[in-house]
């Protein structure tokens, strides 16, 4: 079986060529060859080693320049452009194809401290894969982002504070972590005008799931200067309601009192970094509910998506658009219509841990996220415990 070779930017580390290289490897998919996609180790190496090198140059280069070398602290991959582009998530099946990354280091990402076989399976299956797209999806998804206005520029003061106060020198789920925090931002400023993409920009900088933490609490005081009042309360709480969401039930608490959600004065809660205890009013609460559906965009799969019901950001992402669609509080753009979506297995890969997901009913693997979340917590000393307040 021929072995597709990645032709790699020697300065960005980023994969050249990327529509030949899809095309290439969706024709062999439809020939029934879709292992053909699997890149040689050599330059996957090669590319994750240049990467590196290339963020870090970012994280050492000042604000000043990284403008005068129009140097980008993060890029967004055509998944990415296509929601900020059409302003929501989009099944692509049919026109993306789902490789395994062989060799996939867990412990390079943000789920390294994931602990459990069977949960480390699981979540090794969800990002352990490399999209290939068809010249057609890519021409067209290019094509819509082309009228998305270019985003403001970062702040000089946040940046110098994130490059060098904050450690995100991380693997994300799908990327670098500045990968991430770039779209989440931009899809921000591009469909909800009416909110402010810092907390987005920001949402992990005081706790990661995960129990990784960019900045030190001692920082706090420096983070307020750099940032509004509102915004600082957004990014306080963001941690937080992430887990409440994962962990917990507080969606299903808000949609069953749908009858009186005018009513809701108030959210307590226990802030991650150092549990100190927060409160959120209800408009906040509604805000940040917006921050947290368009955070959930950038974790969806990206094809087949009624064939995993059982991830715990498709669900999230499903009640949220819900409860803030029928309570009338979406402040943001998100497309979707509920029930959307293909069941196909067509270009997806199979794996052990796809298999696990396909055997073990979805409440189990719902029950294994939850615990996951509350031993993470309870690692650092924080609360999962909240209150809903009302009128």
């Amino acid at each position: 079986m021929p072995t597709i070779h990645f032709n790699i930017d020697q300065t960005t580390g980023i994969v050249a060529a990327s529509a030949a290289l899809a095309t290439t490897c969706f024709a062999s998919y439809k020939a029934g060859s879709s292992s053909v996609c699997t890149p040689t180790v050599k330059a996957r190496r090669g590319l994750q080693e240049r990467r590196k090198k290339f963020e870090k140059s970012l994280l050492d280069s000042s604000p000043d320049d990284a403008e005068k070398n129009n140097l980008s602290l993060g890029e967004l991959d055509i998944r990415r452009k296509s929601q900020i582009a059409i302003g929501g998530p989009t099944d692509h099946s049919g026109e993306v194809v789902v490789s395994t990354v062989p060799n996939f280091d867990l412990n390079s990402t943000i789920f390294g401290s994931l602990t459990g076989a069977l949960p480390r399976t699981v979540q090794k299956s969800k990002i352990a894969v490399e999209l290939f797209w068809s010249d057609l999806a890519i021409a067209r998804i290019e094509k819509a982002y082309e009228i998305v206005p270019a985003p403001p520029s970062y702040k000089k003061g946040l940046m110098e504070f994130m490059q060098e106060d904050c450690d995100f020198a991380i693997e994300h789920a799908d990327g670098s972590f500045m990968d991430h925090l770039k779209f989440c931002h931009d899809y921000c400023v591009y469909n909800a005008p009416g909110l402010s993409p810092t907390p987005l920009f920001l949402h992990s900088i005081m706790g990661v799931g995960t129990n990784f933490f960019p900045m030190s609490k001692n920082l706090i005081p420096k983070l307020k200067t750099l940032v509004t009042p509102a915004d600082f309360t957004q990014i306080e709480a963001f941690p937080s309601i992430l887990r409440l969401i994962l962990g917990t039930n507080l969606l299903f608490d808000i949609s069953v009192n749908s009858h009186r959600l005018d009513s809701l004065t108030s959210l307590k809660f226990h802030r991650v970094i150092d549990n100190e205890p927060l409160t959120l009013s209800g408009a906040e609460l509604w805000m940040q509910l917006n921050y947290q559906l368009i955070h959930t965009l950038d974790f969806l799969p990206a094809a087949s998506w009624l064939n995993q019901m059982d991830d715990g950001f498709m669900n999230a992402f499903i009640d949220l658009h819900r409860i803030l669609s029928s309570s009338s509080k979406m402040l943001c753009k998100v497309d979707y219509t509920a029930g959307s979506g293909e069941s196909t297995t067509d270009g997806i890969p199979v794996t052990l841990g796809s298999i696990i997901r396909g055997l073990v009913p979805d409440f189990i693997i719902k029950k294994l996220a939850e615990k996951a979340i509350g031993k993470f917590s309870k690692a650092i000393g924080h609360e999962l415990t909240y209150e809903l307040v009302w009128a």
